[in-house]
C-alpha cells in the first residue's frame, strides 16, 4: 500500500459505529459534512463530501468524500454501521420499565462486584458511573422538597388530604420538570438508560444487539474481500466510538472466525475511541466479550490503535481494554507497523485539539467533550479523527508518530519534505 504522495490517489474505506445514541444516518451525514469542511479548513487543505445524500447499505448507509492537498489526494468511503434504532427503542420504553431496570442494574452492579472493580480499574470512571445517581438523588430531593413546601402552604387553604395530594402532584411535576432540565443538559437520562443497557448486555440480554453486530461482521469481511479481489482499497479502517468500540471488536473477531484470509492482504487497522469496553468486560458475564478482544488483539494481521484522553471521565483512561489492568500510554515515535503493544494505546489531550473558548464552552458537558475524539478539531492537535479518514498518510503513519498528521503536514496543507535517504515504504501488515 501507498501513502498519497506517491502520485496517485490514496483510497480507504472507513467503518464507524457510534456509542450508545439515538443519532441516526441522516445525523451522522450532517455531522460528518459539517466536521470535514473544519478538518479541511484547519488543515489547509480542499476537503468536501461527494454524495448529495447517504447511499444505504445493508446495515446502515456510506457516502464518498475527499480531501486533497498541494501533490496529494484521498479519496474516503465513510459507511456507517447504524444501531441507533435499537439504542432508540431501548430508551424510549415506558418510565416505569427503566424504574425497574435501573434498580435491578444498580443491584447487579453492587451484588456482582463490578461497582467495585470499576474504582479499582478507573477511579475516575467510578466516580462518574456513581455520579449519575447521586445527581438523580438530588433532583429527587430537590422536586420532594419543593412538594412538601407546597404542600405545608397549601394545607390550611384546602385541607390536609387536599394538600397532601397537592404536594405529590407538585413534587412529581418538579421531577418532570428537573429531568428535563437541567437533567437533559446534563444527559442524566441518557447515562441511566446506558447503565441499564450496560448490565443487560453484558448478560447477552439484547438479542438484537448481537445479531446486528453479526450482521456488522458479515458486512466488514464482505468488503474486506472485495477489496481482496479487486485491489480498489488501499487500507480499511474499522473504528467504533465509546460502546460502538466494544461492537466494533466484537464484530471484527467475527470476521476473522469468518474468513481465515480477512485482512492478509489489505491492511485492516481498528481505531477505538473513548472506548467504553473495560464497562462491559468488568462485569462477571462478560465472558464473550472479554473473549472477543482477546481474539482481535491476537490476529497478528490486525493492527488496533486505543485513543484514551485524560480529559474523558466518560471512559476508562489509562486502562487496557485487553487485559483490564493498567494501560501503558505508548508516548514514543515507532516504526511504521508495530503493532507490538496490543493494543497501541496513545493519550490525546482533548484540551489540545480545541480552543480555549470551547473547552470553557463544553468543561461541564462531559459527554460532547467525550465526542470529541470522534469529531475534527478546532486547531491542529496530534489528533484529528478526519486525519485517519481522509488524511494523506497510511493509518499505520499516523500511528506510529507521536505528533500524528503534525509531523506530515506543513502550514499550507502540504506534505512535509522526507529526511534524506528515507522512503515511503508500504505499511507492514503483520
Amino acid at each position: 500500500m501507498r501513502d498519497s504522495s506517491s502520485g496517485r490517489a490514496m483510497r480507504r474505506h472507513v467503518f464507524f459505529a457510534a456509542g450508545y445514541h439515538p443519532m441516526t444516518v441522516a445525523d451522522h451525514f450532517r455531522v460528518f459534512g459539517r466536521e470535514l469542511k473544519r478538518f479541511g479548513s484547519v488543515w489547509s487543505v480542499d476537503a468536501n463530501v461527494l454524495d448529495d445524500a447517504p447511499q444505504p447499505t445493508p446495515t446502515g448507509a456510506l457516502w464518498r468524500a475527499r480531501a486533497a492537498g498541494p501533490g496529494w489526494e484521498t479519496r474516503a468511503t465513510f459507511e456507517i454501521l447504524a444501531w441507533d434504532d435499537l439504542a432508540a427503542a431501548d430508551m424510549q420504553r415506558s418510565p416505569w420499565s427503566h424504574l425497574k431496570g435501573q434498580i435491578n442494574a444498580v443491584a447487579d452492579m453492587i451484588a456482582s462486584g463490578t461497582l467495585a472493580r470499576y474504582f479499582r480499574a478507573s477511579r475516575r470512571y467510578g466516580l462518574f458511573f456513581l455520579f449519575t445517581y447521586l445527581l438523580l438523588a438530588t433532583l429527587w430531593i430537590i422536586a420532594a422538597s419543593l412538594g412538601t413546601a407546597a404542600g405545608l402552604w397549601l394545607g390550611p387553604v384546602i385541607g390536609g388530604l387536599g394538600a397532601g395530594i397537592a404536594g405529590v402532584l407538585i413534587a412529581t411535576a418538579c421531577s418532570f420538570a428537573l429531568m428535563r432540565w437541567p437533567g437533559r443538559r446534563l444527559h442524566l437520562k441518557q447515562s441511566l438508560d446506558l447503565a441499564e443497557f450496560s448490565v443487560d448486555f453484558a448478560h447477552g440480554r439484547h438479542p438484537e444487539v448481537d445479531a446486528r453486530v453479526a450482521a456488522f461482521a458479515r458486512r466488514i469481511a464482505a468488503v474486506e474481500a472485495q477489496a481482496r479481489a479487486g485491489g480498489d482499497v488501499d487500507e480499511i479502517v474499522v473504528a467504533g466510538h465509546s460502546l460502538g468500540a466494544m461492537h466494533m471488536i466484537c464484530a471484527l473477531a467475527q470476521a476473522l472466525d469468518l474468513d481465515p484470509a480477512f485482512g492478509h492482504t489489505v491492511p485492516v487497522r481498528l481505531l477505538t475511541l473513548g472506548s467504553t469496553t473495560a464497562k462491559f468486560a468488568l462485569h462477571p458475564a462478560g465472558a464473550r466479550l472479554r473473549a472477543a478482544a482477546g481474539r482481535v488483539a491476537a490476529a497478528p494481521a490486525i493492527g488496533w490503535l486505543e485513543i484514551q484522553s485524560r480529559d474523558d471521565i466518560v471512559s476508562f483512561y489509562k486502562v487496557n481494554p485487553v487485559t483490564l489492568g493498567p494501560a501503558e500510554i505508548v508516548d514514543r515515535k515507532l516504526k511504521r507497523g508495530d503493532y507490538s503493544h496490543r493494543p497501541l494505546v496513545r493519550h490525546a489531550a482533548i484540551r489540545d485539539m480545541i480552543t480555549p473558548a470551547t473547552y470553557r464552552r463544553f468543561s461541564l458537558d462531559v459527554m460532547r467533550l467525550h465526542c470529541q475524539c470522534f469529531l475534527a478539531g478546532d486547531k491542529r492537535a496530534a489528533h484529528d479523527f478526519y486525519a485517519y479518514v481522509c488524511g494523506p498518510l497510511p493509518f499505520d503513519a499516523l500511528a506510529a508518530d507521536t505528533g500524528g498528521l503534525l509531523s506530515y503536514v506543513d502550514e499550507s496543507g502540504r506534505l512535509k519534505p522526507r529526511p534524506a535517504g528515507t522512503s515511503a515504504p508500504a505499511p507492514s501488515n503483520r
